[in-house]
């Protein structure tokens, strides 16, 4: 996750960009979970790491945001 959204690459919203996630939040969390999970756009379905569980998946999300 971190080699995207620290500098915004494929306009990832960067962490601590809280402007570049409201459009993302608007759609809800678990939107923003789905995503996460299964993948949209350029950003590969669990961070390209298959071996993360959605809970974990989940987590991070929520940490992001809170950045």
């Amino acid at each position: 996750c971190f080699s995207c959204h620290d500098n915004g690459i494929a306009n990832a919203p960067k962490l601590g960009d809280k402007a570049a996630w409201e459009p993302r939040l608007a759609a809800g969390i678990e939107a923003v979970y789905a995503n996460s999970i299964n993948g949209k756009g350029a950003m590969p379905a669990k961070g390209a790491n298959s071996a993360l569980t959605d809970d974990e998946i989940k987590a991070t999300v929520d940490w992001m945001i809170a950045q």
